[in-house]
């Protein structure tokens, strides 16, 4: 009783000043240091920030974080409905999980890894011309502006490459439903494809 393997806490830190809370969390890092484990309920975003892993939770249900991350203009119900409508997939180094010419099926957020994005040169090669990491995404112009895919995109580095994808209903859906996250992705399409033309040397459109 007095060593416990887990140690459940609601709101450890919530009537405390913020340097008494700061010497709890402390306490909790050498805790876990030791090899407890500790789930701990807070309202604070900055201790969530310091944890190991941060589960969000509204009215019940669980919303995924990253999705929350790089979408922060999406409300909490929103978050929640998309939640349900995700689709987790891994791809191992040196995987095709898009290929260039190829009709695009999802939209996807990268929440571990990095992608090459590869797109063919004026010489008739091609070239790895950018990377993606954690929190980024891929797959937006073509869910956007429909046809298939203006590039490769391949799992890079040693490590799978672990994404949450949309399939187009559910990405449809998320930019009607937000009309400001419409145009974040929208401007980001207009980035990305001005890049694929100047990375090509203007030799295929």
């Amino acid at each position: 009783a007095n060593d416990p393997p887990m140690l459940l806490a609601d709101e450890p830190t919530g009537n405390l000043d913020s340097k008494t809370a700061d010497s709890v969390f402390i306490l909790f890092e050498d805790l876990v240091k030791r090899g407890k484990t500790i789930l701990m309920v807070t309202h604070d975003n900055d201790l969530a920030k310091r944890v190991t892993r941060a589960v969000q939770i509204a009215d019940g249900e669980i919303i995924e974080r990253q999705l929350a991350d790089v979408f922060p203009v999406l409300t909490t119900e929103q978050l929640v409905a998309f939640t349900h409508r995700v689709d987790p997939e891994q791809y191992a180094p040196g995987t095709i999980i898009l290929r260039r010419g190829e009709p695009v099926q999802h939209f996807h957020v990268i929440l571990k890894g990095t992608v090459d994005i590869v797109v063919p040169q004026a010489n008739g090669t091609d070239q790895v011309v950018a990377h993606y990491g954690r929190g980024q995404y891929f797959g937006e112009i073509e869910m956007l502006r429909g046809g298939a895919s203006l590039a490769t995109v391949r799992a890079d580095g040693d490590v799978p490459v672990e994404v949450l994808r949309f399939d187009r209903e559910a990405f449809n859906q998320m930019v009607d439903q937000s009309a400001e996250l419409k145009s974040i992705i929208a401007r980001v399409v207009q980035e990305r494809e001005q890049e694929n033309v100047t990375t090509r040397g203007g030799a295929l459109r």
